[in-house]
């Protein structure tokens, strides 16, 4: 595999020298919802999950973005998915941008053996290059040693799809898909991925035995559930049906109860109402979720089933999660494996309370007792719709595809038995943190330096871009806390912005709830007091100030992050205060011709409007549009007329920009050595 050429490196010091560096096992699922798990004050029998919890740390302010492929692309980048090409799904023949290396190329290219298993959802490979006898949407093109799983479309048929293995050395596994009569055979697509990833460990072993070496891993582990189509084995499901006969509502209240016993929810936070089914694909306008006892019985039994599929797959996830500990626990790896489990996103409302749509007749009889447990076709497209995604969801609002906290949340869950400070064990974090944190955070651990240029396997060589992820390594190895974080999304018009406490949100449907807001109105939270978002403030006169600094905050993260290409004036704002002064000048002229290979929130703050990691002449060009935009522009020629250039020509911003540079240089001068 070709490598990276560092020009500049980051200035995160490394956790762990080479010869201790830990190995590495991401496990992501798709759809899992917040409060599903034992540890987050689900009823689901999740006992590995547990005991992570229970000898590491949950973190529950962790968050995604609110869709599937959004989210790999940022797991895998650090970067938002926009930048990456991915304002939407990634197709089968999308094709990312070269302005990135995946954190499998970096650990690859420092000696990681790096695996993948399961969903890989992020496109075609192909112009990154290609291997012999590849594929043209090949993990290993991108810095993945050895693949199993499916590159087509978003997920596969459990029992019987189309999944492929990608390896010279790695034997291929036998299964059966059917039994006959309908019935699977011995194939289980979270199974077969747990069966690999445990190939993947033992070959590891084997290479280090073989070259007398002890090169960590790089595992990640995609599983495709609990996404649809919901399948299950038989045994696994008949036994949670009765669980579920309670109803959504009813569920929510005791997920509740258990949240607020364990921690995970303040005991003054009160249950949301049961949030809305967006007029989106399913037949029926917008309307609130129906309450549970308002429904037939014929209907209350067809949901439960539907119900106890999804739980029967949840915890077979956790079964073969169970798998891989025990494996790394038997061979004396465990402890120095650093394990991240969390989901993609909320849980998956599409798109009613029925299922998929309003037509969806109720199953009953044999056929409801057959429901997911085939290979038939009827049973390939089964949806639980939206009333279970809320109680998945339990308290927060919306879910998979919206930026409410419900859509964005996930149940995270990091084990580090040699790496991770004491203090933290068992422990349930309020640190705000996202998955774009996790690729900084990585590489930091593993000692390893962020490249600002990479060469692909097609030989090209690009420039990488910065991203405004920031890494988890110090709190994770010595409860060091970050401070205030800033956070955006956006996907399909649905829009928020975290600061602090503050969130701006919108969504692109109009709300049923008493004062809901319209369709992409903003509202405004206070995370700390109101973490529901039921109190929506902003059309408070109170806190005027902070939706207009917060709507600021998001115009110009969009700006920086390719969600807009429109400039707002807040791309000057280099102290993010809301508004345009002098200090952001001040801020301008002390960071003139700094640079640094990577752009971050520590280049912007010096004045790298356009994020290209140095302040210059281009960024001068963009504060003056910016000043203009923010009817601020008698500020700025004020600025430009103490160096004695005219407004608004070309040539004397180029000479403004030259007397700041010799400003600049007269200040360090006359400092003393």
């Amino acid at each position: 595999m070709l490598g990276c050429v560092s020009l500049a490196l980051t200035a995160l010091a490394p956790v762990a020298q080479a010869a201790e560096r830990p190995n590495i096992l991401v496990i992501l699922t798709d759809d899992l919802a917040y409060s599903d798990t034992s540890p987050f004050g689900g009823e689901m029998a999740t006992p590995t999950l547990q005991s992570m919890a229970d000898n590491g740390l949950r973190m529950g302010n962790f968050y995604t973005a609110p869709r599937c492929s959004n989210t790999r692309a940022s797991l895998m980048t650090g970067l938002q998915s926009h930048v990456v090409g991915l304002p939407n799904l990634a197709g089968d023949g999308t094709q990312l941008p070269k302005n990135h290396a995946f954190v499998s190329e970096v650990l690859q290219d420092s000696g990681y053996h790096t695996y993948m298993s399961g969903k890989w959802h992020l496109g075609n490979t192909q112009n990154f290059g290609s291997i012999p006898g590849g594929h043209v949407r090949d993990p290993r093109v991108r810095g993945f040693d050895d693949y199993w799983g499916f590159t087509e479309n978003h997920s596969q048929d459990n029992f019987q799809g189309n999944y492929r293995l990608l390896s010279d050395n790695i034997p291929e596994r036998t299964y059966t898909t059917s039994s006959g009569g309908n019935q699977p055979g011995t194939f289980y697509q979270t199974d077969a991925i747990t069966d690999y990833a445990l190939d993947f460990f033992a070959d590891s072993r084997q290479r280090n035995a073989a070259e007398g070496t002890n090169d960590p891993f790089f595992t990640y582990v995609a599983f495709g559930s609990p996404h649809f189509p919901l399948q299950a084995r038989d045994e696994w499901v008949d036994p949670l049906v009765n669980r579920y006969g309670i109803g959504w509502d009813q569920l929510r209240m005791d997920r509740l109860d258990r949240m607020q016993e364990l921690g995970v929810i303040d005991e003054e936070t009160a249950l949301t109402l049961r949030s809305d089914v967006a007029n989106t694909n399913h037949g029926e306008t917008l309307h609130q979720i129906r309450a549970w006892d308002t429904l037939p019985a014929d209907r209350q039994a067809d949901l439960a089933r539907r119900m106890a599929i999804y739980a029967a797959m949840v915890e077979r996830v956790d079964y073969n999660i169970g798998r891989m500990m025990s494996d790394l626990e038997v061979n004396g790896e465990l402890d120095n494996t650093l394990i991240v489990f969390m989901s993609d996103h909320g849980a998956n409302g599409e798109w009613h309370e029925y299922g998929f749509n309003v037509n969806e007749s109720p199953r009953t009889g044999a056929d409801l007792d057959s429901m997911g447990t085939t290979t038939s076709a009827a049973d390939k497209d089964i949806f639980y719709g939206s009333g279970w995604a809320n109680a998945g969801n339990t308290p927060f609002r919306n879910y998979k595809h919206y930026t409410h906290e419900g859509g964005i949340k996930s149940p995270t869950i990091i084990q580090w038995n040699d790496g991770l400070d004491p203090e933290l064990v068992g422990d349930f974090s309020q640190q705000v943190s996202d998955v774009r944190d996790l690729y900084p955070t990585l590489l930091q651990i593993a000692g390893v330096e962020t490249p600002s240029e990479w060469t692909d396997l097609s030989g090209a060589t690009y420039k990488t871009t910065g991203g405004f992820g920031e890494s988890l390594a110090d709190y994770l190895t010595t409860g060091q806390a970050l401070g205030e974080r800033e956070l955006g999304w956006e996907h399909e018009g649905n829009r928020a912005f975290r600061v602090g406490d503050w969130k701006l949100v919108s969504s692109n449907f109009g709300s049923t709830q008493p004062g809901g807001a319209g369709i992409n109105e903003w509202e405004l939270y206070n995370l700390a007091e109101d973490p529901t978002e039921v109190d929506n403030l902003a059309s408070d006169p109170a806190f005027a100030d902070t939706f207009d600094q917060m709507l600021a905050g998001y115009q110009r993260w969009a700006f920086q992050n390719n969600v807009s290409s429109v400039m707002p004036w807040s791309a000057a704002d280099f102290n993010k205060d809301g508004v345009l002064d002098t200090a952001d000048l001040a801020a301008f002229q002390e960071g003139w011709l700094e640079s640094a290979a990577l752009a971050s929130n520590e280049t912007f703050a010096r004045g790298d409007v356009n994020l290209d990691g140095v302040t210059n002449v281009d960024d001068f060009v963009q504060v003056r549009r910016a000043f203009q935009l923010g009817g601020q522009q008698a500020v700025f020629a004020q600025y430009a007329k103490s160096f004695g250039v005219p407004e608004p020509g070309t040539l004397g911003m180029i000479v403004v920009a030259s007397g700041v540079a010799m400003m600049s240089r007269r200040r360090a001068s006359a400092q003393p050595s």
